[in-house]
């Protein structure tokens, strides 16, 4: 009796389907990264542009009332209100597209 050597049809059909069904599991899983990757850049994007605006806008004196503009393609408000005699309340809100953030901080005055 000779004894072949090699795979059966149905073995490599069973290492198909796991290799196929683990190629999808990481295909998913890439996806979801990129997809988190994407939404991170968006938030830091924000995050920067309403940094550069509260340093700039709470350089000099500060006033009671609401600012607004744009910065690079991102709309932002803030408004400014009196909290005690020297501190300021500063929400700013920046808006880019579909994606917005709030932001709040207390500044003193001498």
């Amino acid at each position: 009796m000779k004894y072949q050597t090699g795979f059966t049809l149905l073995e490599m059909l069973a290492a198909l389907t796991l290799m196929a069904v683990c190629s999808t599991v990481l295909l998913v899983a890439f996806g979801q990264s990129a997809r988190s990757l994407a939404q991170v850049a968006r938030s830091d994007r924000l995050t920067h542009a309403a940094l550069t605006v509260l340093d700039q806008e709470a350089a000099g004196p500060l006033a009671e009332g609401v600012s607004q503009g744009n910065l690079d393609g991102i709309h932002w408000q803030l408004t400014s209100t009196r909290q005690q005699p020297r501190v300021f309340r500063l929400d700013l809100t920046v808006s880019e597209g579909s994606h917005h953030a709030h932001f709040s901080t207390l500044k003193a005055r001498l």
